[in-house]
């Protein structure tokens, strides 16, 4: 289950660093930032700043309160399991907001099994440091 966290782990690093690249110089010639197959380009749009952007601000959220209340992060791990989680809740919610459509499923599914991995490598780490 470890190497399986890894791959997932390096294959969500290159998507995330190709998205970060390609939409930060190549905006203009990044026509479809998300794998999406017949969509619209304003239902991407519509659909990245209905979950996309919310899960950004509400990790950043989450750890400005961790701040102020004094806690620190078990493991190395666990901002990636807070912006995962952030991210399905938002998506969870575009189901009723936007709608479903392929791409919403899709990186539902992808989010949900990133937690679970996420979460067990997190455990596993935390049990590791103390």
């Amino acid at each position: 289950m470890d190497r399986l966290t890894n791959i997932f782990l390096i294959f969500a690093s290159l998507w995330i660093a190709v998205q970060a690249v390609g939409l930060i110089f190549f905006y203009d010639l990044f026509d479809v930032p998300y794998f999406a197959i017949n969509l619209d380009s304003e239902i991407l749009n519509e659909f990245r700043h209905r979950t996309v952007m919310p899960a950004f601000y509400i990790t950043l959220l989450y750890f400005v309160v961790r701040y102020f209340s004094g806690r620190n992060p078990t493991s190395p791990i666990w901002p990636i399991f807070v912006a995962y989680s952030a991210w399905t809740i938002t998506l969870f919610i575009s189901f009723f907001t936007i709608g479903i459509h392929t791409i919403n499923v899709t990186f539902f599914i992808i989010t949900i099994i990133g937690i679970i991995l996420v979460r067990r490598a997190h455990n596993k780490r935390k049990n590791e440091i103390f």
